[in-house]
């Protein structure tokens, strides 16, 4: 990012100006500006908005036949004069994030992950696009890695996509969430957990509503461990590894089609969250439950910010226990 700085703005006046000095043609490219916001109406006094109308006045005047001037940034307002002037004198490319409330949003979208996809040599079927777009939510950027985890999974290009291996390592926003905070309950770790909780709610654009959701997230998690626990006593399964080769094991018509069951997970997973599970007694699990149902009704029923009760209820669930031991 250059800044929002009229210094820099001045800086890249005289380049323009100045002709090359190595051979007969040179490139100037003002990257990842913030300035473009600040250009303000014609009368603006500001230091910034008035080098952005120099800038904007050069370019309309046209530039030296030697040079090509980038510039890229957000937040460059169409109705303005630097917009105008680039359009007149040169070409202008907006890249909007498609809006998914609008059909034309979700064809923009579907259209840019086909195309991805395709560059890598991937066919993706409808039902596999259709659950990537609710995965990524608009953000194109997020696709590219996206693609690669599922190259990765199924073991290359050359292999059949499909909806359960897709499901399997592609997230969205609130599973990548839940799965934040699991992560650090399960590690049993107060300072993670609190860490985590504040980042979450700090970037949120409804920091009530995201810190509600990690409330129940936590207490999924500890519901999801206690049925684990739970299985493994049934079953007589005295490890996190025995479990593992019990599922794997386990044959085609004993397995359930829900992904929420245990039979109906990878034998991975549940491995590992068996063995975050095992950090816990089942009567610590119970009274984690507890709190947390206590926390999302304190957020409905008084005053207290929904951020504060998720970190008071942290506390009580690993803090106390922490100091328990």
């Amino acid at each position: 990012d250059t800044g929002a700085n009229h210094e820099t703005l001045r800086t890249l006046v005289r380049s323009i100006m100045s002709p090359p000095f190595m051979g007969d043609h040179k490139t100037v490219w003002l990257k990842h500006s913030s300035a473009f916001a600040s250009e303000g109406d014609a009368k603006a006094n500001a230091p910034l908005a008035v080098a952005l109308r120099e800038l904007s006045a050069l370019i309309q005047a046209g530039l030296p036949d030697y040079l090509t001037l980038i510039l890229d940034g957000p937040n460059c307002d169409g109705r303005k004069a630097l917009y105008k002037a680039c359009s007149a004198q040169g070409e202008v490319r907006v890249f909007a994030r498609p809006d998914l409330s609008r059909p034309r949003g979700h064809d923009e979208m579907t259209a840019i992950l086909q195309q991805a996809a395709q560059l890598k040599g991937l066919q993706l079927p409808p039902p596999v696009c259709e659950y990537l777009l609710d995965v990524l939510g608009g953000d194109s950027a997020a696709i590219d890695s996206e693609l690669e985890k599922i190259i990765c999974y199924i073991g290359g290009t050359d292999k059949e996509v499909t909806l359960a291996d897709v499901q399997q390592v592609c997230v969205g926003r609130g599973e990548e969430q839940s799965w934040a905070v699991a992560e650090a309950l399960g590690q049993r770790d107060l300072q993670k957990s609190l860490a985590v909780a504040d980042s979450l709610v700090s970037q949120s654009k409804n920091p009530d509503q995201t810190a509600r959701s990690l409330i129940m997230s936590a207490a999924g998690f500890f519901r999801q461990s206690l049925r684990i626990l739970v299985f493994m006593h049934e079953n007589r399964l005295a490890t996190p590894t025995a479990l593992k080769l019990y599922l794997e094991a386990l044959p085609a018509e004993k397995k359930s089609k829900n992904r929420r069951e245990i039979t109906g997970m990878h034998p991975y997973r549940v491995m590992k969250l068996a063995e975050q599970a095992e950090r816990y007694s089942p009567h610590e699990m119970i009274q984690a439950i507890r709190i947390l149902r206590d926390a999302l009704w304190q957020t409905v029923s008084s005053s207290t910010a929904a951020a504060v009760a998720l970190e008071n209820a942290l506390l009580q669930i690993i803090g106390w226990q922490q100091c328990r031991r």
